[in-house]
């Protein structure tokens, strides 16, 4: 039910610091999104443990906000640092597309 759907995004909070990741909010704005907890959460383990993995349902913004915050995050920290991304083939076009035009 969609109705179910709106209200959930209406009284969904913010978990995490803008000051800790103004670009974040800059994401959020320009996407016109908002991150959800549970995104927040995964972006939040995977920088605080490089190299992990975690498994995620479809539809849950892998591509299209999670990862960008990993990489906002990880390529402003450390300007000496170069961010490279890796994805299975089935999934190149679609990152690629998202990822080149927003």
């Amino acid at each position: 039910d969609n109705s179910k759907e709106i209200i959930r995004e209406i009284q969904t909070n913010r978990t995490w610091d803008p000051a800790t990741h103004p670009l974040w909010l800059i994401f959020e704005v320009e996407g016109m999104l908002q991150i959800r907890p549970e995104q927040y959460a995964v972006a939040k383990h995977l920088i605080d443990n490089p190299g992990h993995i975690v498994q995620l349902n479809m539809g849950l913004g892998k591509t299209r906000v999670i990862l960008p915050m990993i990489v906002l995050h990880w390529s402003f920290i450390d300007q000496n640092m170069i961010t490279r991304l890796n994805f299975l083939s089935p999934l190149f076009m679609e990152a690629y597309e998202y990822l080149h035009y927003h």
